[in-house]
């Protein structure tokens, strides 16, 4: 069979922001060979892919994402490849599945992923996506290190301040995993044991991490009541070391802070215009999703899922407290759906808020909660609707924001957990809803290719131009639709008619199937 695949009359997109041209592509083995206008030149040996009446634009990036250990597990990555995604960043907000050189950081790790039922054999960067690549995932995964997992190798996930001494350990460790390729370092400080950390211990890690021409992505440390605090100490960082920032699922939580969204822009803006590179990726939802513990107030703040999993279960003068705390908060319960838990009488009723499972069983919501968290504090997800859809049209219109799904590559069925809708239906929806704020599409696919490749720095990537890797998408711009929901999460986008990864057609939108000619790889960044 002829490794050249001719795609024939489609409308391409190039990626950088151009007005599309008719042309057919010629590509050969992992490689867009040629770009020419369609007809005029006859590709007789090339295999042919009909593209009239489609869209043809470089494969999306997803940014912000989550798929650490679920590439191992299922590596078609599904719900991924499935919404035009060719390319996505995981080891975000802190969290990152490497490296592994403790007990205690090891056991965290199979805690925490236990659902994947992936053995975690690995030691480093290196050993990690190796493993990775060996299951021949249908995308290209890119890895960030994630700060918790790093400084949790160096001093465990209890509150401390780091001596000279851990925090030079911690340095040197990081430098290693970015010579072996991780696209740089990403921190959640809103968790254990990232909230422990202090301004010196993360400038000294991002100056490092700025000399290696690598990026840093953070989950600020608040983003609602303290969110303007919060962003300037990650301005300041990125300021003083150097350091390309990446914002992750830039927002303003609570209605309360809705207004703040003025400020938090001209913040941006200004260190922007002072030479500052500085991104955002943001999902086109206004629930989020994250672990439910976040909902527990002091002590359980200070506390990894599995510690509050564990106090819960054993100490019931700890639990009650937690239980008067959660009644005090007086929180909307219905703006609260869970969306995922291993614990089993409950997981029929993802997808449904924690009010209406409270009125199932003629208990407070409260109570149900903490029945959740006692049994499976780190497996129990939630989302939470506390976000503007004004202020994320407003988000969406600034140039300098990307597309992050903030989800986990996941397979149609529910086998590796529930997934948030965004996981099935982020990058539909952000082009409907950019196209809504009158915004050309070739600036939104901009958005989706080029601009994130540029961010991490991935060579030949994100652009539709000879010599460049053949990641592409073809689409029908009129059917073009997200289709997930809460309900029915699982349910693939409409009008993604192909997905090339490196010249292999990945997924056919006709069969709705991801094909067996898995060709993503690892990308390991070198910085250059």
């Amino acid at each position: 069979m002829s490794s050249e695949l001719l795609i024939t009359g489609g409308k391409v997109y190039d990626g950088i922001g151009n007005m599309p041209i008719h042309a057919d592509i010629l590509l050969r083995d992992d490689r867009i060979l040629s770009v020419v206008k369609s007809g005029s030149v006859v590709f007789s040996t090339a295999r042919k892919l009909d593209a009239s009446g489609l869209i043809v634009s470089p494969g999306w990036i997803d940014i912000h994402a989550h798929s650490d250990l679920s590439l191992l597990a299922d590596p078609q990555a599904y719900s991924k490849v499935s919404q035009g995604v060719t390319t996505e960043v995981s080891g975000n907000c802190g969290l990152s599945a490497f490296p592994v050189l403790t007990g205690e950081v090891r056991e965290h790790l199979e805690i925490l992923y236990q659902k994947y039922d992936v053995p975690i054999t690995w030691h480093d960067f290196r050993t990690y996506a190796d493993q990775v690549d060996s299951v021949h995932p249908a995308i290209n995964p890119v890895f960030l290190c994630g700060h918790n997992t790093l400084r949790a190798n160096i001093s465990g996930y209890a509150g401390k301040t780091l001596s000279a001494d851990s925090l030079s350990a911690m340095k040197q460790l990081l430098r290693k995993m970015l010579e072996q390729g991780a696209a740089g370092v990403s921190s959640g400080l809103l968790y254990v044991p990232g909230c422990f950390s202090n301004e010196r211990e993360l400038l000294e890690l991002l100056t490092l991490t700025a000399s290696m021409r690598r990026i840093y992505a953070t989950h600020l440390r608040n983003e609602g009541d303290r969110l303007e605090e919060a962003l300037a100490e990650a301005l300041f960082l990125a300021e003083k070391s150097g350091v390309p920032l990446l914002i992750s699922h830039l927002k303003t939580a609570l209605p309360r802070n809705w207004y703040k969204l003025d400020h938090v822009l001209d913040m941006i803006e200004k260190f922007r215009k002072s030479g500052t590179k500085i991104f955002a990726d943001r999902y086109p939802y206004t629930y989020s999703q994250t672990s439910l513990s976040i909902v527990l107030s002091s002590p359980f703040d200070r506390m990894d899922d599995r510690l509050i999993r564990d106090h819960l279960q054993h100490d019931p003068e700890c639990a009650e407290k937690a239980l008067t705390d959660l009644i005090a908060q007086k929180r909307d319960w219905n703006r609260v759906i869970l969306t995922n838990t291993a614990y089993e009488p409950f997981r029929k009723f993802c997808g449904r808020s924690v009010f209406d499972i409270a009125a199932e069983y003629a208990r407070s919501p409260e109570k149900i909660v903490i029945q959740l968290l006692r049994e499976d504090a780190p497996g129990t997800m939630a989302a939470f609707g506390g976000m503007s859809d004004e202020n994320l049209n407003r988000i969406l219109q600034q140039d300098w924001i990307c597309c992050g799904s903030d989800e986990t590559a996941r397979p149609e069925n529910s086998s590796l957990g529930i997934s948030h809708p965004r996981g099935f239906g982020s990058f539909p929806r952000f082009i409907r809803l950019a196209q809504k704020q009158g915004i050309a599409l070739q600036e939104i696919l901009r958005r989706l290719t080029s601009l994130p490749a540029s961010i991490l720095q991935l060579p030949e990537r994100g652009v539709l131009k000879p010599g460049y890797f053949a990641d592409l998408v073809l689409f029908d711009p009129e059917k073009l639709q997200d289709q997930a929901d809460f309900p029915n999460p699982h349910t693939a986008a409409e009008g993604i008619h192909t997905v090339i990864v490196n010249g292999r057609v990945s997924y056919t939108g006709e069969s709705r199937q991801v094909t067996s000619q898995r060709a993503g790889r690892v990308l390991r960044c070198t910085g250059k």
